[in-house]
């Protein structure tokens, strides 16, 4: 597919895979979050498919981590990849498994959601697309 810029984040995007604007706490389309997932052909199937979410809070906005709301929450080592030192945990929620991780190396607090499986779709961070992915981001603001 490409690279894809939305005045906020830019990432690539690789074929097979799309990307979706998120939505704000009120509902309206926000620059901030960004749906990345595969095999997906609308942005209802980020709840039937497997993904990255990306949310970027700037540092002069309120960031507090969901860790506290998932389930089987262990953490995992600092790992630099692409621009940004990444801190983490694996996870469940709501029996979804999930990696979680958060980089306060741009400016504000850059957070990647890997849904790693949901029905028969799986994807896994050593996947060559989802390295791609990571390795793409970019905070532009």
């Amino acid at each position: 597919m490409g690279v894809i810029n939305n005045g906020v984040l830019e990432v690539f995007v690789p074929d097979g895979w799309q990307h979706f604007a998120g939505t704000d706490s009120d509902g309206k389309e926000t620059p901030y979050k960004l749906f990345v997932y595969k095999n997906a052909n609308g942005p209802l199937d980020i709840f039937y498919k497997c993904g990255i979410t990306l949310c970027f809070t700037p540092s002069d906005k309120l960031y507090m981590s969901p860790k506290c709301f998932y389930d089987n929450v262990k953490d995992i080592e600092p790992i630099t990849v692409g621009k940004y030192q990444w801190t983490g945990y694996t996870c469940t929620s709501l029996g979804y498994p999930y990696i979680m991780l958060e980089s306060n190396t741009a400016p504000g607090i850059l957070q990647a959601m890997l849904l790693l499986e949901n029905g028969d779709n799986k994807i896994a961070f050593d996947d060559k697309d989802v390295k791609a992915i990571l390795e793409s981001i970019n905070i532009i603001k």
